[in-house]
């Protein structure tokens, strides 16, 4: 019995402080973030003092080398990390990229440090097909398996769909700094976490073969936040920038974490649902003027509205919280668009006259899938891999003038993947949903799919 309790102690230490015994100092990171139709932002971290060298060419056999330059190593100042956009590639071509550092060998001149594979995006406005994952919540070695390295299962299930992901959109809580233990509030607290997840073996091998673009949300800083610029923000964002941020698509305002941006003819929108909501408290919900997005953001959101109403055939609107009211426990009251019903209902007045507009949001370690009073389809989806709540709150199906189309609480692995089809009819595009969980089939078919219908646009 003792040494049963022994051992369990020792895995419950494993598990939460494998952080500060492995901290991931020497981790060498190559990966790319946003691809456009003409430019691809490669993000590398690179702990040594050697001088880099990336080569790229087109995945065609024999395809030859071209050079795209050197740069020096990255300095401690950004955790060794940086961000280089590699520009003047062709519309709708799979190239090859390689990181190389200076180092001689016995055998060669270089060292070669990584690979990454992409297609760039098609020309703007060019009707195509585009097949994207998304999901939120990850834990590294969650569940606890005491047997191998500490891993993110829910990428390892998405790894088998990567040969025809065109990329896939995190929404948020990509690190717990508070789960299980705040271990501190520093910078360098906050780049261990994410050193940690880029260590796992299923991170790397997706992330090479799939560009991720990112939002973050409370976790990435600390539970429920809503205290905007209140320390720690800052140390939370420096990490945060330096390791997913940085690599995302340009915001149209300099030091803002919201972004637009297209592919093809096909349009996305992702908020920052954190930095400028007002603080929640009792009876946050009756005042009018309460907001997630603040007045900055919501001017800008409403002016892509506007652009993109009929020059895009489908756009999707990304939030790290739900827009549906299904979840109403206490913690759902304040955290998610629930607790902010004035600015809720302006935004879904105007999405209601934008045909083909989709939401995507994660948080809840559940999915649902809802009809919005806007007539707007919502698929909110999570855990990708983490725990789930099995006896902790109710989602309400059916109220305040929302259908829900589908509701599923088990599976510590959930994620989507949408196909989009604006190519074989441009005017009525095709838009699918596809669940994805460890509790059916161990994630290799559906375990719910939605077909929605398509409007026309123009």
């Amino acid at each position: 019995m003792l040494i049963a309790q022994l051992v369990l102690f020792a895995m419950v230490l494993d598990f939460v402080y494998r952080p500060l015994v492995f901290p991931g100092k020497d981790l060498v990171l190559f990966r790319p973030g946003y691809v456009s139709h003409e430019a691809a932002k490669l993000h590398i971290r690179y702990p040594h003092s050697d001088t880099l060298q990336i080569r790229y060419r087109t995945s065609e056999l024999n395809g030859s080398w071209e050079s795209a330059g050197s740069l020096g190593s990255p300095t401690e100042l950004t955790d060794f990390t940086t961000t280089i956009d590699l520009v003047n590639l062709r519309p709708s071509t799979r190239y090859q990229i390689e990181l190389l550092s200076s180092q001689s060998t016995v055998k060669a001149d270089s060292v070669l440090l990584g690979t990454v594979e992409f297609k760039t995006a098609p020309r703007p406005h060019s009707p195509t097909r585009l097949r994207f994952g998304s999901g939120s919540c990850i834990k590294p070695n969650f569940p606890y398996r005491p047997t191998t390295a500490p891993d993110i299962y829910g990428f390892a299930s998405m790894l088998e769909h990567s040969n025809d992901l065109d990329m896939i959109i995190f929404m948020g809580d990509f690190i717990y700094a508070d789960v299980p233990l705040y271990f501190g509030t520093t910078t360098e607290d906050y780049r261990r976490l994410y050193r940690q997840v880029y260590m796992a073996k299923s991170s790397r091998r997706l992330m090479r073969r799939v560009p991720m673009l990112h939002i973050y949300d409370d976790h990435e800083i600390k539970n429920n936040w809503h205290n905007q610029e209140d320390a720690p923000m800052g140390n939370a964002m420096t990490a945060f920038n330096e390791y997913n941020g940085a690599a995302n698509p340009p915001s149209e305002l300099p030091g803002r974490s919201y972004y637009n941006f297209t592919h093809g003819n096909i349009a996305f929108y992702a908020w920052d649902t954190r930095r400028y909501r007002t603080q929640w408290e009792d009876g946050s919900e009756q005042n009018k003027g309460a907001t997630m997005l603040g007045a900055e953001q919501k001017r800008d959101f409403v002016r892509w509205l506007s652009d993109v109403n009929h020059t895009a055939a489908v756009k999707f609107v990304i939030s790290s919280v739900p827009l549906t009211t299904g979840w109403s426990n206490f913690d759902a009251s304040q955290d998610t668009w629930r607790g902010y019903p004035t600015e809720r209902s302006e935004i879904l007045a105007l999405t209601k006259h934008v045909p083909n507009l989709f939401f995507l949001s994660g948080d809840r370690h559940e999915m649902a899938a809802v009809e919005l009073p806007s007539g707007n389809i919502e698929f909110s989806t999570s855990p990708i891999s983490q725990f789930t709540f099995p006896f902790i709150g109710k989602f309400r199906r059916d109220i305040n003038g929302e259908k829900t189309l589908h509701y599923r609480r088990p599976g510590h692995v959930k994620y989507g993947i949408i196909d989009v089809d604006t190519e074989t009819d441009p005017d009525i595009p095709r838009i699918k949903y596809s669940l994805f969980t460890n509790d059916v089939d161990h994630g290799h078919r559906p375990a719910w799919t939605y077909e929605a219908k398509g409007m026309p646009w123009a």
